[in-house]
């Protein structure tokens, strides 16, 4: 697998929101920066933990811009390009393409009460072509218990065969490891990647490309030691437990609002307290309860390098 491809840790970062409400596009910059210096391979913007569906296409396009302005190299970034009227997908999806990023993660149309594998194929296929750029590289939102569609395995081969390597991989939030399993066997040209760095040294072991994980915005160091002690083939097994003992900690929480008050915690930054609805921001009794979690993050050790 090429560097130049997404792999290995990537945090779906939290967006920080600004006192007019809008996403705060210095601090989130600086957020990704941080990130990289921490450990992740790859960052991904406007994701479920980065609020993206709660953004007009006007907020992420010009965040992005704002973004990439300030000195993040666009191709470490993977964006949500997701949204329920297809024009505004392809819109937000050429708008990122067109910046050269790494590529976008594509949630599939999940606002009617029935979707089919057709029409499933139908709406990744019409995305594909109005927006008509070889740079384009796809990666499938698998996440069915918030989506409650399926992108099933027939309906992946499908839109490989029509448009090849436009199609780049998946990211598995199932959180079934069955079927990363499966992904990563049936199609070992794509890069798959889990929804948890519960997986992470697992999916490694199975061919699979990483994580894109939305408690990496607090645990990249510890996820690039079990990456990179993967990838060599050790032994991780007892870091990869406390990896996933932390990420059960934090996800006994809405995982959102934890994250943006341990960010806060960490970093003084009152944006990180800000969420948009119907994600509500952090309370008192919060950080309370959260001290313990912080007092373990404190212990992790940030690499020299993410490479």
């Amino acid at each position: 697998m090429s560097d130049s491809q997404p792999h290995g840790v990537i945090a779906a970062a939290c967006t920080p929101i600004n006192a007019d409400k809008g996403p705060d596009a210095t601090l989130l910059a600086e957020h990704v920066r941080r990130l990289q210096t921490h450990g992740c391979d790859f960052v991904l913007l406007f994701g479920t933990t980065g609020e993206g569906l709660s953004f007009t296409v006007e907020e992420r396009k010009r965040t992005l811009d704002a973004v990439i302005s300030q000195g993040v190299d666009p191709a470490s970034l993977l964006v949500g390009t997701g949204a329920c009227p297809l024009p505004d997908a392809a819109e937000l999806t050429a708008h990122a393409t067109d910046h050269n990023v790494a590529g976008v993660l594509v949630v599939p149309p999940f606002h009617f009460p029935v979707v089919s594998d057709d029409g499933v194929f139908a709406a990744y296929d019409a995305l594909i072509r109005d927006v008509d750029d070889d740079r384009l590289r796809l990666y499938f939102y698998h996440f069915p218990d918030m989506t409650g569609v399926k992108i099933s395995f027939p309906v992946i081969q499908r839109l490989i065969d029509a448009h090849g390597e436009q199609v780049a991989g998946v990211k598995d939030s199932s959180r079934e490891w069955d079927h990363m399993q499966a992904l990563c066997h049936s199609f070992p040209n794509l890069r798959i990647f889990s929804g948890t760095e519960r997986f992470l040294a697992p999916i490694v072991a199975e061919g699979g490309a990483g994580c894109i994980s939305a408690t990496v915005n607090v645990t990249a160091p510890l996820a690039r030691k079990v990456y990179a002690g993967a990838v060599a083939g050790q032994d991780v097994k007892l870091d990869q437990d406390r990896l996933s003992n932390l990420r059960m900690d934090i996800a006994q929480y809405p995982v959102i609002t934890a994250l943006k008050c341990l960010l806060a915690m960490q970093t003084g930054e009152t944006s990180w307290t800000r969420t948009r609805p119907p994600i509500i921001p952090p309370t008192d009794d919060l950080r309370a309860e959260l001290d313990g979690v912080l007092t373990q993050l404190a212990d992790l050790e940030a690499p020299t390098s993410s490479a």
